[in-house]
């Protein structure tokens, strides 16, 4: 169930239409408390099989941090290196990314949620969230937004609040030959152990290989709120 607060802002987001942004009033330059919440939508029809069967889309507890500065999650049009994001987008292991996140300047805190758990974050003017999360029916696909993430403030220093799911699509991690989702075999669901499918050798980028995805608001719901 979504925290009070978060609900409060689901419900305002309803009011206004759905896809409207509204502000939390925050003394600029103060650290703030904010909620997180992303929660898994999906039902048993969303994810079209190739045999013309449908299932929901799982999506696997995630990465995320709050960050400042020229940090980001990944590098767009880059491999994706050592920082753990292949673990995450071909397994579902958020933890060597989380690592790798705690360890690098500019990063406010990082760590796991749960989707479908609001989770707080504490942030000040100049703040943004990044985070990923696997789609767990394919080989190496995640759930982000782009690679400098969402910014918590306005130019004003105020906290922004509301849905965010524009702002998060599904990427390409490059690490491994994809397959159609909810069928490859050297898919998580399906694999005889984490990282055993074909090699790859790409870089991270915006999903684009002729499959058909369900679109991310389909699967995901995001938002922001007071904490």
């Amino acid at each position: 169930m979504p925290m009070p607060r978060v609900a409060a802002a689901l419900a305002a987001l309803v009011l206004l239409g759905g896809s409207s942004t509204f502000r939390l009033t925050a003394t600029a330059g103060d650290e703030v408390l904010l909620t997180v919440f992303i929660e898994n939508v999906s039902g048993e029809t969303t994810l079209k099989l190739p045999n013309g069967k449908t299932r929901r889309v799982p999506v696997a507890p995630g990465a995320y941090a709050v960050v400042r500065g020229d940090a980001t999650l990944f590098e767009e049009g880059k491999p994706a290196g050592e920082t753990g994001l292949e673990a995450l987008a071909e397994d579902g292991n958020a933890e060597p990314l989380i690592a790798y996140l705690q360890k690098q300047g500019q990063v406010r805190e990082a760590g796991m949620f749960l989707p479908g758990q609001p989770f707080m974050v504490h942030a000040s003017p100049g703040g943004r969230l990044v985070f990923g999360a696997m789609f767990v029916e394919s080989n190496d696909l995640f759930y982000s937004p782009d690679p400098r993430g969402i910014e918590l403030f306005d130019s004003a220093g105020r906290a922004v609040a509301g849905d965010a799911i524009s702002e998060v699509k599904l990427w390409d991690a490059g690490t491994e030959v994809n397959e159609a989702p909810g069928t490859g075999q050297h898919q998580a669901p399906r694999q005889a152990g984490p990282n055993t499918g074909v090699a790859e050798s790409g870089v991270v980028r915006p999903v684009s290989d002729g499959i058909a995805y369900p679109s991310t608001a389909e699967v995901l719901r995001v938002a922001l709120g007071a904490g």
